[in-house]
């Protein structure tokens, strides 16, 4: 079974992940489906990840205190990691609950988990390395939060807000309710107020300075559901889901006014505020850390992987250029193959699903939104210098000279780019069916499509022409290379094609690949074809006639996508993301490295 290095949503995604800060300043821990994450942000503006544990449920939730990370590890109850190495952690202990653990806070000698149906577990872990059950308090909601402020445990319980009194953990007593018009998600507590994330209801402020007679003092309802909130000198932060980040000021709780709305291309599920930083977890970005110095004039400084669906690639000077799906850009460094780092993203409004550059221009196919260019001079700051909104479904482009070559679901269409600023379309050619993939090369351009694969004369691309036509079975994907086009046809495997003469397109070869066949890329008589869940599929091409396997390299992901240079092939592996394989010997293909694809959705910290 394919197990994907991935953060996955599930359902509503009120199941939190969680982000915690650790005892060295520079230490973040995340948790998710896959478990443990550690990175290093000493330098908010390049974060990376330094240690990793799997751990065998999901993880929702993370406190970290001392040398140890507590996790909320839904049904394999609280489990407790010694992150003291933080390149290195090992698991200490767990503690199997009777429910499904979703949120944990750690106060003295004592794990407070909420533990779903079954309401509040109270667990002694004075020594981590053999916890002990002390407490437990039922609840006939499902305890998604817990906040613990002197003898109380704040609980978010779908209801509401629950007040428990644990001043004695043995014999833990509900003392105070407050039912919200939402659904009660999560809960930070400061001074005498509780905030509420509940959900479709936005942000709820509640007087908690009588703890036997909470009141609602405040409201803010905001666009999308909050899913989160931090309380950091007067600003409440809500994580508002496809809404962004919100940011309120509450110096007065009872009139809660918006200063910020921070409008993400993702879904913002919760944040951690540290010094002048903030840290979004998103369910479609991963981690994007904000510089909060002025709350009312936030900016992105960073983000840290991606959380789209790796669809294409392309690889030019020291960089990588993924098209990432509804996450649109991702640029990630590659001077050293073996430790790929991401140093640039450009969120595009449709899905990104190819990329091609030239000279310091990425040309970005956005699905319904057509394409887009985008100025890569600096890949750390990548800017729209332009955009052409054609109709149809925007899946391929290639650059060649002063024109784009564009699939566009309907056909292929020629636009001129001499400005850049003011793309115009030139020439257009209808096709019988969707068109997918397009390779440039001499006078010809070969598209493919549901019908097979179709070779239009481009020489005067004001009025392109028909040459030749070979039907396929499904072909995705083409590359053309010495007279021959190799096609990547989807459940037909990998299709050659002699194209020597145009007008006349014949089959020469045939490789059969165990899945779908979704792109292809020829160098030095060999095909490499991504195969989707059977990775990466490599084929002596040096007889056309005759295409051999020479090797298979297994992936984590669904390969769609791949681009060879250099000794290394680069594979978009949908959600498991960017994949490096050393081909310098192709038979014999070996991991150079695998980014870590994330998506976070859930930031707390001590």
């Amino acid at each position: 079974m394919k197990i994907s290095r991935m953060f996955l949503l599930l359902g509503l995604s009120l199941f939190l992940g969680s982000f915690c800060f650790a005892q060295s300043e520079n230490i973040i821990v995340a948790v998710g489906l896959e478990g443990l994450d550690i990175f290093e942000v000493s330098d908010p503006t390049e974060p990376k990840q330094v240690g990793h544990y799997g751990t065998l449920g999901f993880a929702f939730d993370v406190y970290v205190k001392d040398n140890y990370a507590y996790v909320a590890n839904w049904t394999n109850g609280l489990v407790i990691i010694d992150i003291s190495i933080p390149t290195n952690p090992k698991k200490v202990a767990a503690f199997d609950t009777a429910g499904y653990s979703s949120g944990v806070y750690v106060k003295g000698d004592y794990a407070y988990v909420a533990d779903g149906y079954n309401g509040l577990m109270i667990i002694d872990v004075s020594n981590p390395i053999e916890p002990n059950e002390l407490g437990h308090y039922p609840s006939a909601a499902f305890t998604r939060g817990v906040y613990v402020k002197d003898n109380y445990a704040y609980l978010a319980n779908g209801h509401g807000l629950l007040i428990v009194d644990v001043s004695d953990p043995r014999i833990s007593k509900e003392v105070g309710c407050f039912a919200t018009a939402g659904m009660a998600v999560n809960v930070y507590v400061n001074n005498n107020y509780a905030y509420v994330a509940d959900w479709i209801n936005g942000l709820m402020i509640v007087d908690i300075s009588n703890p036997r007679d909470p009141k609602e003092v405040g409201n803010y309802d905001t666009v999308d559901y909050a899913y989160g909130v931090y309380v950091k000198d007067n600003y409440a932060y809500v994580a508002d889901g496809v809404n962004g980040l919100v940011i309120l000021d509450v110096c007065n709780p009872r009139d809660p006014k918006i200063v910020e709305h921070y409008y993400i291309a993702g879904n913002v599920q919760d944040v951690f505020v540290k010094g002048s930083y903030a840290f979004i977890a998103d369910s479609k970005n991963g981690l994007v850390i904000l510089d909060v110095t002025n709350p009312s004039d936030s900016k992105v400084v960073e983000y840290y992987n991606t959380a789209g669906e790796a669809k294409k690639i392309y690889r030019k000077d020291n960089y990588a250029y993924v098209a990432d799906g509804v996450n649109g850009l991702v640029i990630v460094e590659v001077t050293n193959p073996r430790n790929p780092r991401i140093v640039g993203h450009y969120p595009t409004v449709g899905d990104a699903e190819d990329v091609y550059v030239k000279d310091n221009y990425a040309y970005v196919a956005c699905g319904s939104d057509g394409w887009l260019i985008v100025d890569v001079s600096i890949p750390k700051n990548p800017k729209p210098v332009g955009h052409y909104n054609a109709a149809g479904l925007t899946q391929g482009i290639y650059v060649k000279d002063n024109y784009a070559y564009v699939s566009n679901g309907y056909g292929l269409l020629i636009i001129d780019i001499s400005d850049l600023r003011i793309p115009k379309e030139v020439g257009h050619y209808y096709t019988a069916g969707m068109t997918q993939g397009i390779y440039v090369k001499d006078n010809y351009a070969y598209v493919t499509s549901w019908h097979g694969l179709l070779i239009v004369d481009v020489s005067d691309p004001r009025i392109p022409k028909e040459m030749g036509h070979y039907c396929t079975n499904e072909s995705s994907d083409v590359y053309v290379e010495e007279g021959y086009a190799y096609v990547a046809d989807g459940s037909n495997g990998l299709v050659i094609v002699d194209v020597s003469d145009p007008t006349k397109p014949k089959e020469v070869g045939h490789y059969v690949t165990l899945e779908f066949a979704s792109d292809v890329y020829v160098r030095d008589n060999y095909a490499y074809v991504t195969n989707w869940t059977n990775g990466l599929i490599i084929v002596n091409v040096s007889d056309p006639t005759d295409p051999q396997k020479a090797a298979t390299f297994d992936t984590a992901g669904y390969s769609n996508g791949v681009y060879v240079k250099g000794d290394y092939a680069y594979v978009a592996d949908g959600e498991n993301g960017l994949v490096i394989v050393d081909v310098n010997n192709p038979d014999n293909p070996t991991l150079a490295a695998d980014m870590l694809w994330v998506t976070f959705y859930g930031i707390s910290g001590n």
